[in-house]
């Protein structure tokens, strides 16, 4: 069995990547060609420097991990770039051997003065069925020869937020500042489950619904009812636990927030 497990047989049979940050798997390339045009401010504007200094081979932490995010998250408020890194993110995959991903990404981190939630998830959805599109349209797989390729979404909620993370915070923040922080980031994760739910039943591929972000401090169990929502609506359910919390983050999304999935940040980095 060892001598007919060769790399050349992974990258040939046909595989699924389940958890999948849509903000965590940029191309460098992308990155800093869309960071230019945005006017957005990069540690480096070459893809060597960005290893050294921001998408590291090892991290110290789980916030030193995501301390990139903020880069990414930076050029991905304007639909056609969601839609783009959407697309090339099938490309990748399929040059990969992936025929199945279900994409994760916060909606709310990435909604302006002039878009909303909705229009967010619209966007990756066009960028993933534009990639998946043009491989099922490929001789191979009309022939039989290769697989077609399909994809699921699944909208995170952020376990805390600052105002200068995107305009929709912004704006939770204002509008309920007599209330206490845990309590607005649950109201924002709820809220998502609701569009979450809706926008499945319009027929969009939202497969799940998740909770991300710095897990330190800020347990499961504060977004009860989010995920009460999204179970009473039948909507996958998936928590990041267990990173930086410990064993009761995993006991809190397993019997607080019925997850059907327990998921790790740690499995993506952004991509060559």
């Amino acid at each position: 069995m060892k001598d007919r497990i060769t790399p050349e047989f992974i990258a040939a049979i046909p595989k699924s990547d389940l958890h999948l940050h849509l903000d965590g798997s940029l191309r460098l390339k992308t990155l800093i060609e869309l960071a230019r045009e945005a006017k957005v401010k990069l540690p480096s504007y070459s893809e060597a420097g960005l290893r050294k200094l921001v998408f590291k081979e090892t991290y110290k932490d789980l916030p030193d991990y995501l301390h990139g995010f903020m880069y990414t998250c930076a050029v991905l408020p304007d639909l056609e770039n969601l839609e783009r890194v959407a697309r090339e993110l099938v490309e990748d995959n399929a040059a990969e051997g992936v025929r199945y991903i279900e994409v994760r990404f916060a909606p709310q981190l990435h909604v302006t003065s002039s878009t909303g939630v909705r229009d967010v998830v619209r966007a990756v959805a066009a960028g993933l069925a534009a990639g998946a599109k043009a491989h099922n349209a490929s001789k191979a797989v009309k022939s039989g020869e290769d697989v077609p390729f399909h994809f699921g979404m699944i909208l995170c909620a952020m376990r805390r937020f600052k105002k200068g993370m995107s305009p929709y915070f912004a704006d939770m923040l204002r509008l309920m500042e007599h209330a206490p922080k845990d309590e607005i980031y649950a109201a924002a994760s709820l809220e998502l489950a609701r569009a979450g739910v809706e926008l499945a039943k319009e027929g969009l591929p939202v497969v799940g619904f998740d909770l991300a972000g710095e897990e330190a401090g800020y347990p499961p169990a504060d977004h009860w009812a989010a995920y009460q929502y999204a179970h009473n609506h039948f909507v996958r359910k998936t928590v990041h636990a267990g990173e930086a919390y410990g064993p009761e983050s995993i006991w809190q999304a397993i019997t607080q927030c019925h997850a059907n999935r327990i998921g790790t940040a740690l499995s993506c980095s952004p991509r060559t």
